[in-house]
């Protein structure tokens, strides 16, 4: 049911204060212990000139076949790790909301890397 590059509404909650919001999020990886989510997505682009966490945005390629109402970006600067009970408490089948293609979700977790590195 959560497979690597699903993308699911999540309930997510922001760093800076106590609230949340519900956004796009994609399973980058399963391992036996935990599923780790990429934190989000946004529609919002960077900006002109961008500030210090426009640097982790990183736009989603085919967005329209996931398929994702408006150009996104995935936050990749803070990754949500859940365990695989904790995810199926949070997450309902009907919360699916389609699956990014192989190429997208690699050349995506290859963004990450080279974002966060440092």
């Amino acid at each position: 049911m959560f497979g690597v590059g699903s993308v699911w509404w999540l309930e997510v909650e922001y760093e800076d204060i106590s609230d949340s919001k519900v956004r796009p999020a994609i399973i980058l990886e399963k391992t036996k212990d935990a599923i780790y989510f990429l934190v989000t997505t946004t529609t919002k682009a960077p900006g002109d000139p961008p500030s210090f966490y426009d640097k982790f945005k990183i736009p989603i390629i085919n967005w329209r076949k996931i398929p994702l109402d408006q150009a996104s970006y995935a936050l990749s600067r803070r990754l949500i790790k859940l365990s695989e009970s904790d995810l199926k408490n949070t997450i309902k089948e009907n919360d699916y909301i389609g699956q990014m293609s192989l190429p997208d979700l690699q050349w995506l977790v290859t963004e990450i890397e080279l974002r966060n590195r440092g």
